[in-house]
């Protein structure tokens, strides 16, 4: 819940929502691949993948011995590619169908099975979202990418 460094805190974030999309996709096996940080290209038909942390400290409401509590943001990228059937509506559909039913997935491991992410923070919630969808320009199928992020409170004890 505290560490005694930003740096603690941001790496004990970041590897306790690794940990909590490792477990909330665990039943889907190979079917998805998860990557702790983000490769160069995804060839993968379901993926989770790790993107940027940042941190805003809460320096104005500074404590005794220097604590302050700060926010966490852990981004990951969902993602999800239908093969085109001939039907492009049901295709978008599918493929987005599939990147929420991952990503609520995680949310629900994360808000009812482990908020404080194992000890590492105080909370985590799921904070902005953004998503893409696109049909493959030579009909192969559909893709959607959901970028979303984690916020965590952390509190820093430097001493």
């Amino acid at each position: 819940m505290s560490g005694i460094s930003q740096a603690t805190g941001i790496l004990a974030a970041r590897d306790g929502v690794w940990e909590a999309v490792e477990a909330a996709t665990a039943h889907r096996g190979v079917d998805i691949d998860r990557y702790y940080a983000p490769p160069a290209e995804i060839l993968a038909t379901r993926w989770v993948a790790m993107e940027d942390v940042s941190v805003d400290p809460d320096l104005v409401n500074i404590g005794p011995r220097r604590q302050f509590d700060e926010s966490i943001r852990v981004g990951i990228s969902v993602g999800a590619w239908v093969a085109a059937s001939g039907n492009r509506e049901a295709d978008g559909r599918a493929a987005f169908d599939a990147a929420y039913g991952i990503l609520a997935e995680i949310q629900t491991h994360i808000t009812q099975t482990d908020i404080t992410l194992g000890g590492a923070v105080l909370w985590c919630l799921p904070g902005s979202m953004s998503t893409a969808g696109v049909q493959d320009p030579e009909g192969g199928g559909y893709v959607v990418e959901i970028q979303t992020e984690f916020v965590c409170a952390h509190r820093v004890r430097p001493t």
